[in-house]
């Protein structure tokens, strides 16, 4: 009998072997409870502080738990943002660091820009580009 209902349901015999048991020792088939902490953020928590750290991706988990805190009223660690962040595949990242522009930076940008707003396929073909510079061949 439980070989035919578990080939029809496309379940391993060992799933329902345990699930048996379970139901004969608990009267349920719901998990037991488990050891440790309780979860201290909900779905909606975790959601939010997903959101949140994408649209602000240099986000500090000091600055994010602030955040949490002041708009979900949650309070946890910042090893808890870490842990959640990461679960999301989210992890830390630092800005990029840029020498900024000087107005002669910004000058000669706009003439070179100017110059070959006009270029063809043809002359752009010539051009060969690499990450931080062109070559002319």
């Amino acid at each position: 009998m439980w070989h035919q209902f578990q080939h029809s349901v496309g379940i391993k015999s060992c799933v329902i072997s345990r699930l048996a048991s379970r139901h004969r020792t608990t009267g349920r088939l719901r998990d037991r409870p488990r050891s440790g902490a309780p979860r201290v953020t909900d779905r909606n928590d975790d959601q939010y502080l997903r959101t949140y750290a994408l649209r602000h991706r240099y986000a500090t988990a000091t600055q994010l738990q602030a955040q949490l805190r002041d708009v979900r009223g949650t309070r946890v660690s910042r090893q808890t943002i870490r842990n959640r962040l990461h679960r999301f595949g989210l992890n830390a990242s630092r800005p990029l660091q840029v020498t900024p522009l000087t107005p002669r930076h910004r000058c000669e940008r706009l003439q070179w820009a100017q110059d070959h707003v006009t270029w063809t396929m043809q002359q752009w073909s010539t051009v060969l580009f690499t990450a931080n510079l062109h070559l002319k061949r």
